[in-house]
């Protein structure tokens, strides 16, 4: 069996420790300290948080993702969903639909999970006011019991029409909770900082802060050689130091250029650092449409800013050097493309520095 997971929250063997801070987040959570945490896309947030409480006695996870939310009526229907899942008994269906009886709720099947699921009738959760009663539910429950709340990619509540109010119902109902940690999680560092650090925010100082970086090479190393071997697979460190700069270090693209590395190779076989293009090109084949339509949908002065971003790194990108391997005039035409690519999610501004959001696009760009 492939030892490696990505692209999905991780637990058990899958996941990589990170003791340090989870026995600092363990601590946070037991004292029913709010959290804001914040780290780069891929970095393992959310498998550190449902790891942590995995391993704590007594208490539940509650979690809901706002990835995408598109408007205050999908962030009720998604809390809603959490909501359901709390329940673990057999009864939990029964309990869950006498709570929101009055947003008139439907029970379905999750096809992927054969789970069964919750959602309110869209009607219903499009109102102001419904909001604020699923959010008296939640808070009937952690009246009940220790629960740990997580609310993933909460920064993207900010892109909605109503966000600002929506954000503002949930600080008035969260201020309420006192003996409840709330866990705030965000990879748009900008956004979230908006949210936690701006004066006029309603959840201006409602968190302590909690970064979530790279994992510690010398332990990811030892974790990433214990999965190999369980193949029979051999990993030299300086494979590992070529895989992890290839992948920025990223813990979810380690792990996926391992899958690949993985695939490509066979029980006693010691990798080695040539393998890394060869697992470069089965997830350049994976990606060869995704890849491909980004690059479709922009310009050819969009294009040519991010190759160079790709072949000299997104560091002084309006330096005369940088225009003129990118073969633009003027600073200005570079900041409306740098503009484009964020918004489409190809590179993020990390400290003054474009990244690529994927390494491995940037590793295309570069081949093709």
């Amino acid at each position: 069996m492939n030892p490696f997971r990505y692209g999905c929250t991780v637990n058990g063997d899958f996941f990589c420790p990170r003791p340090v801070l989870e026995r600092e987040l363990a601590s946070r959570i037991e004292s029913g300290q709010n959290v804001v945490m914040q780290g780069d896309r891929r970095t393992g947030k959310t498998s550190l948080v449902i790891e942590t409480v995995r391993h704590m006695k007594n208490i539940a996870l509650f979690h809901a993702d706002f990835l995408c939310v598109r408007d205050q009526a999908d962030v009720c229907r998604r809390l809603v969903a959490a909501i359901a899942r709390l329940e673990d008994s057999e009864s939990w269906a029964t309990k869950t639909l006498r709570m929101l009886a009055h947003l008139r709720p439907t029970v379905s099947i999750d096809p992927s999970s054969g789970s069964p699921t919750v959602t309110v009738d869209a009607r219903v959760a499009a109102e102001p006011t419904t909001l604020d009663s699923v959010l008296d539910v939640l808070l009937e429950q952690t009246k009940r019991r220790k629960i740990c709340v997580l609310l993933d990619e909460f920064q993207d509540i900010l892109d909605i029409d109503d966000g600002e109010r929506t954000l503002a119902v949930l600080r008035s109902r969260i201020q309420l909770d006192a003996n409840t940690p709330y866990i705030f999680l965000g990879s748009v560092r900008n956004k979230m900082a908006e949210i936690f650090f701006k004066y006029s925010s309603p959840f201006y100082h409602s968190a302590a802060s909690f970064k979530v970086g790279n994992i510690d090479a010398d332990d990811f190393f030892e974790f990433i050689k214990r999965r190999f071997a369980t193949g029979g697979r051999i990993l030299p460190r300086l494979v590992f130091d070529a895989i992890a700069h290839t992948a920025h270090e990223t813990p979810g693209f380690v792990q996926e250029l391992c899958d690949a590395l993985w695939q490509m190779s066979d029980n006693g076989t010691t990798l080695e650092e040539s393998d890394i293009k060869k697992a470069l090109a089965i997830i350049f084949a994976r990606e060869h449409d995704h890849f491909t339509f980004a690059i479709k949908q922009l310009t050819a002065l969009q294009t040519r800013v991010l190759r160079t971003i790709a072949e000299r790194g997104g560091k002084e990108i309006f330096s005369s050097a940088f225009l003129a391997e990118a073969q633009i005039f003027n600073a200005a035409s570079v900041k409306k493309a740098v503009e484009k690519l964020e918004r489409e999610d190809i590179i993020y501004n990390y400290d003054g520095e474009y990244r690529f959001v994927s390494p491995f696009f940037g590793e295309w760009l570069l081949r093709r």
